[in-house]
């Protein structure tokens, strides 16, 4: 899945990586992630900024990162870092911002060997400016001639060049949120969930476990025709034990699937899935309404593995069907929806 994620970075546009960055960079504000706005500046006007992300709402006046896009078909070239660099500089001396906190290279290609190893010894990066600034930014900038002041000069010896990054594909695909992004605007693989086995099953139900368990405890108790003490009594049984292990496997790998994707796709897209299944097995809840409720448990449970879920999840067949079982008691335990399974 990441080398799928890979291929499609490397064959994105100029634009439709800028654009994917700024959706990245909204993502995380509205998720609350470290940034609390974004700035895209026009082609004409960038002055070396692509996507911004701001820290506080002082924007310009106070931290920010920038995000410097570089679709290249070859790796990120030496004078064009410097270049880029230059401008951060040059404008922030004209007084059009001030320096980022961060300045993020995102070049899906890399860059070439001596860029590298002055991202990798960020000691160097200021230097290495001071001495190409003849050669690269004086005429690389703007129109006219991008001289280099003591003013610059000083900035540059006092910036901490430490926070000049360089992302590759792998690297942009390993940032928060971005895999889940690209999942939806791509419709990409988002990867599988972990599984939940036996040996993995508490002795003693959390919390968010009381409510189906009490459920199926009296649909256990109602088919073997005498009540069970507690849930400890349940599992000492020998047929109904194992019945109640597999069901808590089946909720606790729902649990598992959603919290390892909530930080990534968007909860909608998880929340789909619950009505997916809903949506799949109430009529066969419906119909067996007065029936014996043990029937009707293993029926709505057997229909939920097989459920269709729609979206990438559903289209790449990541949502196991323990998940889309929990996903029944998940709304059992709710008790917002009609399926319970003591009714």
């Amino acid at each position: 899945m990441p080398l799928n994620n890979t291929r499609r970075l490397l064959a994105l546009t100029d634009d439709d990586l800028e654009e994917l960055i700024k959706k990245w960079i909204a993502r995380l504000v509205e998720a609350g992630d470290e940034y609390v706005g974004f700035d895209r500046p026009t082609a004409s006007a960038d002055q070396g900024r692509d996507a911004v992300g701001f820290l506080t709402a002082k924007r310009y006046d106070d931290a920010w990162d920038n995000h410097q896009c570089k679709h290249l078909k070859r790796p990120l070239g030496f004078g064009a870092f410097l270049i880029e660099l230059g401008k951060m500089f040059f404008y922030a001396d004209q007084g059009e911002f001030t320096l980022p906190r961060r300045y993020i290279f995102v070049v899906p290609n890399s860059a070439v060997r001596d860029v590298l190893k002055l991202v990798g010894r960020p000691s160097k990066i200021g230097p290495a400016l001071i001495e190409g600034w003849d050669a690269h930014c004086r005429t690389g900038i703007t129109d006219g001639e991008a001289v280099l002041t003591p003013a610059i000069c000083a900035a540059i010896e006092q910036y901490p060049f430490e926070n000049v990054l360089l992302w590759k594909a792998s690297d942009i695909v390993e940032q928060r949120q971005m895999r889940g992004l690209m999942v939806e605007l791509f419709d990409d693989d988002p990867g599988a969930a972990p599984t939940v086995g036996d040996a993995e099953v508490t002795a003693a139900p959390s919390a968010d476990e009381v409510g189906y368990l009490g459920q199926i405890k009296k649909v256990y108790a109602e088919h073997r025709g005498t009540p069970f003490a507690d849930h400890d009594a349940v599992m000492a049984d020998p047929d109904y034990g194992p019945r109640m292990t597999r069901a808590r496997c089946q909720f606790l790998e729902r649990k598992a699937f959603r919290l390892h994707f909530r930080d990534n796709l968007d909860a909608a897209l998880l929340n789909q899935v619950d009505t997916d299944v809903l949506d799949a097995v109430q009529d066969h809840y419906d119909a067996h309404e007065g029936g014996p409720r043990y029937d009707r448990l293993l029926g709505v449970i057997g229909t939920a593995a097989n459920v269709e879920v729609s979206g990438p999840l559903g289209k790449h067949r990541r949502v196991t069907p323990r998940a889309k079982q929990g996903a029944c008691h998940h709304h059992a335990s709710e008790g917002a929806m009609p399926l319970r399974w003591d009714r």
